[in-house]
């Protein structure tokens, strides 16, 4: 491991457990999140954070793209599922089943079982293929089986996977969150993750004044650890906020009136709960190791973000920087700092960088109220989730 990547792992431990104390979260289950994009401003980047799977490890880089999301797992875990095959209703709809379908996706009942099930398509072929109607018994046999049902629940929601609370609910419970301050102080605060629930793994790193890092940089970040780093953080409004994967819908709540409910967390349980072959079918790749095992896939699941909000940070370090490097450091500004990584003025941040005579170096990073700013995530093993 390179000198500033050394340097960097002992800061973002000792930011973890600082961050941990002055919140007053579990270590135990608490996860740092880092990246280029810490504010949520909208749904939809709740959720995708919701839905990244977090590794094993005390911080993570949360990219919205990740492969390995949970969305993604659970269609291959409903893919995997013993169901029973709707043959006799397809068979007996012949050309009409295509047509159904169609109809069905657009005219989905809040509840799916085989009684509203039944009762769509009686309305349907009473209009539509009077001749077929007698094809409803093939139909409500199917959807008896709750996997048949999951597996259309998924289908339906074509790719636009919600999650059961939204932006508006988040501001809300900013408005009541709770005021937190803390200090750090790089020459004593402990760097030891042994203890957490991760066992001291770390992810990802990055340079202290730039996104990303690089040479030029990497030597002022060494230079700032190596002189120790003092941190002030205060926060207006701090709260956990838990939300999980959309099982019903809610016609009520106007943005999640425009997603369909995509998610059965009782075939969860029992994919979860039952490793043979009455429940998994040994014909698909997919199995209850490759998934939930020691290295599977899904091992655990994001169940609340920690948000602050109102946020100063003000971070020190006492080294002597040459001209040339207090250029490269105001430029970097531009970028943010860690442990926020945010374009300088964006969305209510202002960065102030300064350098005093005797060498002391100081960036107060503002971020405004109304910014509500990602800390990290709480991650929940599966095996605690049902």
């Amino acid at each position: 491991m390179s000198q500033v990547n050394e340097a960097m792992q002992t800061l973002t431990a000792q930011w973890y457990n600082a961050l941990v104390t002055g919140l007053g979260l579990s270590d135990q289950s608490f996860q740092l999140y880092q990246g280029p994009n810490t504010m949520v401003d909208t749904s939809q980047l709740m959720w995708n954070i919701f839905n990244a799977v977090p590794p094993k490890a005390v911080n993570n880089y949360y990219d919205p793209t990740q492969a390995n999301n949970f969305t993604g797992v659970y269609g291959l875990i409903l893919d995997a599922l013993v169901a029973n095959p709707d043959t006799s209703f397809k068979n007996c709809m012949g050309d009409y089943y295509d047509v159904w379908q169609a109809y069905l996706k657009a005219n989905k009942p809040e509840k799916l079982n085989a009684k509203t099930i039944s009762s769509l398509f009686n309305d349907w072929a009473m209009v539509n293929a009077p001749e077929k109607a007698s094809c409803v018994a093939g139909l409500t046999k199917a959807y008896i089986n709750p996997v048949n049902v999951a597996n259309l629940m998924y289908l339906t929601a074509d790719n636009s996977y919600a999650w059961n609370k939204t932006i508006e609910n988040l501001e809300k419970a900013l408005k009541s969150g709770a005021y937190k301050e803390f200090t750090l102080n790089s020459t004593t605060e402990s760097s030891n993750t042994e203890h957490t629930w991760a066992g001291g793994r770390a992810s990802v790193f990055f340079d202290l004044f730039s996104f990303g890092g690089g040479g030029s940089y990497d030597k002022v970040t060494t230079k700032a650890t190596s002189a120790g780093i003092e941190i002030s953080a205060t926060f207006g409004s701090v709260t956990t906020f838990a939300a999980g994967p959309y099982t019903q819908y809610d016609a009520q709540d106007p943005t999640l009136c425009d997603y369909s409910a995509w998610y059965n967390s009782a075939v969860m349980a029992l994919a979860y709960t039952t490793k043979g072959p009455k429940v998994w079918n040994p014909e698909k790749p997919s199995n209850w190791d490759n998934i939930f095992g020691d290295k599977g896939t899904l091992q655990r699941m994001a169940t609340a973000l920690v948000v602050g909000d109102d946020i100063t940070i003000k971070m020190k370090s006492k080294a002597d920087y040459s001209s040339s490097e207090q250029t490269q450091i105001r430029a970097a500004a531009k970028l943010g700092f860690w442990p926020f990584f945010r374009a300088s003025g964006g969305g209510g941040t202002d960065y102030d960088v300064q350098f005093k005579d005797d060498g002391t170096f100081e960036c107060t990073t503002i971020i405004k109220r109304g910014n509500p700013q990602i800390l990290g995530i709480l991650q929940t093993p599966m095996a605690n989730v049902f």
